[in-house]
């Protein structure tokens, strides 16, 4: 199918198809209706199911006067009936599993005089005369004979009692010859009447089951008393018949009923075709200028713009593809800009080392000897003064040589206890003069997969951030913990935390709070941590302290050692 390729067009198309397939769906169903009706009312097939409902009832009694022959013929069954059941095992294991038959409640005994002497009850025995040890007296029950088969009953279902009936045959001494009682099979009534099936077109054709007496039962076995028609099939029995009730107004009813409804469907559905159409040409043009929008967001340079998505149709996948594409657009230039950045760094910081590290060295060095020689104390202050600022120079360009140009890491195991102790000997004394408490929790048995060197210097930078922004009193602790196949460290202080607008730029290159901050620090240790395969996090409230989350991977063979 080719459809059109204006996207209105299509909606046209795709609304014209959804009104036209219900349509011809319901003339389809309507017309197969009406043809299942008259195929039903027509006497050949009614003929043909009342032929093949007394065929499957005829085969139901074959079977049961064929088990009753088999047990009345039995070699001594005659015999064994007066003695007590306990006397003759054999007997009493046959009958037990005759009397589990499915179809039967259990097999009784009557004597010569037509009384009932003895019951086996089957596995779906209940109530009289089974449990009650109460005898039921037959004699007052309808009953037709078929060769030497009586055929007693049907008893209806009443007093939450399942209807039943009986087959008995006579039982006769094989020695004398003479009648020693009778045998009979309690079949269960709703066995017969379920081969007849299910009612037909919504219940208007009904398939009964006629008995003697005037019993008319539906197909589960309830006495019933039918309105409608009755058309009667061939007799399987002497007054046992297989029968239809049809209803003819029923049947026209729902003919009238179901044109009525076909023409109120065909003016829906013109309706909703026009409004459909409508709606979707609206909704298309409406998405379609956000898509416009957002081209003209993108080309005037803001990268950040992104497309709301809901559904998933195509103007989704458009939607999707126009963000995607916007954001790695954005990664793109910040790469690109990033990598320019580096380069002008890298190669300031290799001009300043040669042209201002070795003469400042010179300078420090010219400065400690007049030091040493002047007596004046006032001088000397002043020459330590300089000394200083030489020092504090000298580290700010390390710190720029190591920004612009760093060293590729050299990824081995690191355990997280030699590195707490590290870190601990290193900056415990400060801590302590500075009057912070300085705490290692968590798991130090881990083994991180790092450059050594590198997350030593994270940890030191993190460690002397947290003490310069931390007062006197305060703490600084160390967690270390797993999470899957990465390592943790976080890094907590007890300080001022960090201005909401600042959080976002406090990693970006020379941007600090503090005076005589270079602004390095913290762009080291996400460079690092980032070319040693992990990231760095920082959480801050202000006037609640600073938390800085370090996750490097773990090693491959174990997170923990010993």
């Amino acid at each position: 199918m080719i459809l059109p390729r204006s996207l209105v067009s299509r909606y046209f198309f795709v609304s014209l198809v959804a009104a036209v397939v219900p349509l011809g769906a319901v003339g389809y169903l309507y017309d197969s209706y009406a043809q299942d009706i008259l195929h039903a009312l027509t006497g050949q097939r009614l003929s043909a199911q009342l032929t093949a409902t007394a065929s499957r009832l005829g085969a139901f009694f074959d079977s049961r006067i064929y088990q009753l022959d088999t047990l009345s013929n039995y070699p001594s069954l005659a015999s064994s009936v007066r003695r007590p059941a306990s006397e003759d095992a054999e007997i009493s294991a046959l009958l037990r599993i005759e009397a589990d038959v499915p179809d039967l409640y259990g097999i009784w005994f009557f004597d010569p005089d037509g009384r009932l002497s003895r019951v086996i009850a089957g596995q779906a025995a209940s109530g009289q005369p089974y449990w009650t040890g109460e005898a039921l007296d037959v004699s007052g029950l309808p009953s037709v004979h078929v060769g030497g088969t009586e055929i007693i009953g049907p008893v209806p279902p009443r007093d939450g009692a399942p209807g039943w009936f009986l087959m008995r045959q006579v039982l006769r001494d094989q020695r004398s010859g003479g009648e020693s009682g009778s045998i009979a099979l309690h079949v269960r009534l709703a066995s017969v009447t379920e081969l007849m099936g299910a009612p037909e077109i919504g219940s208007l054709i009904q398939p009964v089951l006629t008995t003697p007496g005037g019993g008319i039962f539906d197909s589960v076995g309830h006495a019933t008393r039918p309105r409608g028609e009755l058309m009667p099939g061939p007799e399987i029995l002497p007054g046992w018949q297989a029968a239809l009730v049809i209803q003819p107004d029923a049947v026209l009813g729902p003919f009238n009923q179901a044109r009525h409804w076909l023409y109120m469907l065909v003016f829906a559905s013109v309706a909703a075709v026009v409004i459909l159409f409508s709606r979707l040409a609206s909704r298309l043009r409406r998405r379609l200028r956000g898509l416009v929008i957002g081209a003209d967001a993108v080309s005037a340079g803001q990268l950040d713009y992104r497309l709301p998505e809901t559904g998933n149709d195509e103007i989704n996948v458009v939607s999707r593809a126009f963000n995607g594409m916007s954001r790695k657009l954005s990664q793109l230039i910040e790469r690109t800009v990033s990598i320019e950045k580096m380069a002008v760094l890298g190669k300031f910081a290799t001009g300043v080392a040669h042209e201002v590290r070795n003469p400042m060295a010179t300078i420090k060095t010219s400065v400690q000897a007049l030091a040493r020689q002047e007596a004046d104390p006032e001088r000397l202050e002043i020459l330590n003064g300089v000394s200083a600022e030489i020092d504090r120079l000298t580290r700010v360009m390390e710190d720029l040589l190591e920004y612009g140009r760093p060293r590729p890491p050299q990824i081995g195991p690191v355990p997280m206890r030699d590195l707490f102790r590290r870190v601990g000997a290193l900056v415990t004394p400060e801590a302590e003069r500075l009057g912070l408490h300085l705490g290692v929790m968590g798991s130090a048995d881990l083994v991180l997969l790092a450059d050594r060197d590198h997350v030593m210097q994270i940890l030191i930078n993190l460690v002397v951030n947290a003490m310069q922004a931390t007062a006197s009193g305060g703490a600084i602790t160390l967690f270390a913990h797993s999470e899957g196949a990465w390592g943790l460290i976080e890094v907590n202080d007890t300080g001022g935390g960090i201005n909401d607008a600042d959080l976002p730029r406090v990693m970006d290159p020379f941007f600090t709070t503090r005076a005589l901050g270079t602004g390095l620090g913290l762009s080291i240790c996400r460079q690092l941590t980032e070319v040693n395969g992990g990231a760095i996090d920082i959480a801050s409230l202000p006037g609640s302290g600073t938390t800085v989350t370090l996750r490097l991977p773990l090693t491959q063979t174990g997170e923990r050692l010993g």
